[in-house]
This record gives structure tokens, C-alpha cells and sequence, in this order.
């Protein structure tokens, strides 16, 4: 009798120890629909989770993850604006803002997500495709639970770096649990890549892919332990066939293109931004790397087009920079300076200098750059008029302080460029 009265009291405190450690997790909802926030929110809470964030935007949410740590992240996939579910999951693995004992659960109406989320490179502790009764919500999160509490110990390790303790620990999980072995695998993987063993590393790979040949994971390791041994083309092959086994695995292209940049073949990395924007339309880092390396092929229509993206993606937003407007005004006027039909182009640098002038009126230097860039265009297409027009302007802006003043030098070459000298 005692014993069972000693029992019920252990497993009540235990209960209300369990209790106390919910109600101090940190959660974060991100969905746009009203209902449906109003619902995760009311799920969370009947699990005993008090301290819930809420976001109806993807860019507010990245912002607030990049911010603070949360232990559990609900994510609808399509926000309907420019950044997806996806993208804040990339985002917060990219940038280890989030650690991996959080959870990450992805929400989505898109049934077309299931047969794509076991090759997605940054995949989500679990989803659930809408609508999905409070039952099977509480099942998945659970099984998520089990699984956290299960690779506690590795997770620990990695956040203090300790990575041959993760490499003894994914063994002994591995043992015990062997339906984690993919995960434990991928583990010792890393631990062996963070401690500089690199042929170790890629030879447990190469083990891997001997025995599972599809896993593009365990060839996106071997690219990487090739490139830290100078290997850069071998390395090249293993991304184009980490690629081929999953067009999601976006780090694949954005390393292949660092590779080919580095053997000066721009127009292959040019090619491999240009194939990764197709399977992450919304990413604007990766539009933003391939008008750089366009605009250094002097591929202008395409650096246009990619800067276009680029301002379309940030405006409004913190990422916006006054120096993505003067790119992409450089790509139009040197496209207008090959073209006999300017009018569309014209047209777009309009649009687009008043934006510059409008996003960046509090800054003189923001102001005299977008006068020289519309100087050049004017020059460009043979408008000496409007040219001259615009130099005068800009010099009573400079006399009142709303534009950064000119050096002698700076001063002398445009006035002999406008015919003034």
C-alpha cells in the first residue's frame, strides 16, 4: 500500500514537473489564415504551452526566429507572400537560429508537399496536410517529442561543439533505435566533417552510398569532404549528382556554383543560379548572386531580370539596399546602349529612379548616385539635353545639402562628358 501511495505521488510530480517545463517553452505560430492560427493556438494551449507567439507573415516571422529561440515552430508552407514556409525553415537551420532540439512542424494544404519532403535538404520534424482533426495533430507532435527526447543527448553535444561525444552518442542511439539509423548516419557524417577528418568523412559516406545509392545527402558530403581536399572538380560531379537525386537540395547548387566560380567558369555558375531560382523562386540572396555574376559576364538582360527579382523580393522589407536600385540601373542603361528600341527600358529606369529617389531621400549620397545614374543613361542614348537638365539639377540638390557634393575630379570628367568645359 505504501508503495503505490510512494508511486501515485512520484508520477503527480512528475506530471506537474512536465507541466511547469511545458508552460516555459517558447512557441511560435506562423499562418496567415485567422481560423487557423486561432486553432494551433488553442491546440498549444490545451497541451499546456502559455508563452505563444503568433505571426501572419513569413517576413516577420524569419525576423522574430533570427531573433529569439523558440523550442517549437509551427509553420504554414504557402503564407502567401514572398517567403514561404520553407524558406523560414532553410532560414533557421542556415543560421542555427533555431538549434536542432527545436521542433519544427510544417502545416500545408498543398498535397503535392508529400512527394517531395523526404528529398527536401532542410526537412521539418514532421508535417500535416490540411484539414487534419486535433487528434492527429496530437499523435504527430508526440511522435516528434519521442523523437527530440531521443537524440537529447547528440543535440547537447552539438551545441557545445563536443562532436566526438556526438559521434559515440549517434552510435549508441543507432544500436538502440536502428529505424534512426539514416539520422544517426547523417550525424557521425557531420561530427567526422567538423573535426577536420575529411577522408574519414568521405569514406563513411562513400559506405553509405554503396549501400544506399539514392541518398543524396550522403553524396552532398562527399562533395563537400572533396572540396576541402582540393578536389574542386570531383567535387563538381558530386553536387551535379546530388542535384540529379533531388532538385530541392539547394545548398548542392549554391556550392556547385562557388566551385565552377572558383575555376573562373562563370557561365557555369551563372547556369547553376539560374537552376536553383527555378526550384526557390523566392530566395532573393540567390537572384542577388546571379546579377552579380551576370553583370561580370556583362550579361546585361539577364543581371535585369535578376535585380528586377531582387527589388521585387526586399521592397519593403529590412533587406532592401539603395545599391540593388544602382545595379540594376547600370544593367538597363547598358542595354539601352545596345538597343534601338528603348522606350520599355526607359520606361523601367523611370519607375525605377523614382523608387531610388524615394527609398533613399534621406541619404545625399543615395541621392547624388541616382543622379549620376541617370546621367549616364541619358548619355547612353545620346540625350546630351536631358543629360545637361539632370547635371543641373543635381547641382542645386548639392548646393542645399540633399545630395553628397563631388570631388574636382569627379566634377571635371562629367562636365567635359556634357560638353560643359
Amino acid at each position: 500500500m505504501t508503495d503505490a501511495i510512494t508511486l501515485g505521488v512520484e508520477n503527480t510530480n512528475n506530471i506537474q514537473r512536465k507541466s511547469t517545463e511545458t508552460a516555459k517553452k517558447r512557441v511560435l505560430i506562423i499562418e496567415d489564415l485567422g481560423e487557423m492560427r486561432l486553432m494551433l493556438k488553442s491546440l498549444m494551449v490545451s497541451m499546456g504551452y502559455s508563452d505563444i507567439d503568433v505571426e501572419p507573415s513569413g517576413q516577420a516571422a524569419i525576423k522574430r526566429i533570427l531573433e529569439k529561440r523558440y523550442d517549437v515552430v509551427l509553420s504554414d508552407y504557402n503564407l502567401g507572400g514572398t517567403i514561404d514556409g520553407q524558406q523560414i525553415l532553410e532560414t533557421s537551420r542556415k543560421n542555427y537560429s533555431q538549434d536542432h532540439s527545436t521542433i519544427f512542424i510544417m502545416i500545408t494544404a498543398d498535397t503535392a508537399y508529400e512527394s517531395v519532403v523526404s528529398v527536401l535538404e532542410y526537412q521539418p520534424d514532421s508535417y500535416l496536410v490540411k484539414p487534419f482533426p486535433p487528434a492527429a495533430f496530437f499523435r504527430r507532435f508526440e511522435r516528434v517529442e519521442t523523437q527530440k527526447k531521443t537524440f537529447e543527448s547528440i543535440n547537447n553535444a552539438r551545441k557545445i561543439n563536443d562532436f566526438e561525444t556526438m559521434e559515440s552518442q549517434a552510435k549508441s542511439v543507432m544500436v538502440q533505435y536502428p529505424h534512426f539509423a539514416s539520422q544517426c548516419l547523417k550525424v557521425i557524417g557531420e561530427s567526422l566533417y567538423a573535426r577536420g577528418r575529411y577522408k574519414d568523412a568521405k569514406s563513411h559516406y562513400m559506405l553509405i552510398t554503396q549501400k544506399s545509392k539514392n541518398l543524396a545527402w550522403a553524396h552532398f558530403g562527399i562533395a563537400l569532404c572533396e572540396l576541402k581536399l582540393g578536389a574542386i572538380a570531383a567535387a563538381i560531379k558530386k553536387f551535379e549528382h546530388t542535384i540529379s537525386l533531388s532538385r530541392h537540395f539547394l545548398s548542392a547548387y549554391d556550392l556547385l556554383a562557388d566551385a565552377q566560380e572558383s575555376l573562373g567558369n562563370l557561365e557555369a555558375a551563372q547556369s547553376a543560379m539560374l537552376s536553383v531560382l527555378e526550384v526557390s523562386p523566392r530566395s532573393y540572396e540567390r537572384a542577388l548572386r546571379l546579377a552579380q555574376i551576370s553583370m561580370r559576364l556583362e550579361d546585361w538582360p539577364c543581371a535585369e531580370q535578376a535585380y528586377s527579382r531582387v527589388i521585387r523580393l526586399t521592397r519593403e522589407t529590412s533587406n532592401e539596399k539603395v545599391e540593388f536600385y544602382y545595379d540594376y540601373l547600370k544593367c538597363l542603361t547598358n542595354m539601352m546602349a545596345s538597343s534601338t528600341d528603348n522606350s520599355k527600358l526607359a520606361d523601367k529606369f523611370k519607375r525605377t529612379l523614382i523608387r531610388l529617389r524615394t527609398f533613399g531621400k534621406g541619404n545625399p549620397a543615395a541621392v547624388s548616385n541616382s543622379f549620376r545614374a541617370e546621367i549616364q543613361q541619358y548619355l547612353a542614348r545620346d540625350h546630351l539635353g536631358e543629360a545637361i537638365k539632370s547635371w543641373k539639377q543635381w547641382n542645386r540638390l548639392i548646393k542645399s545639402g540633399h545630395a553628397s557634393p563631388l570631388s574636382d575630379a569627379q566634377k571635371y570628367t562629367l562636365k567635359k562628358r556634357l560638353g560643359l568645359l
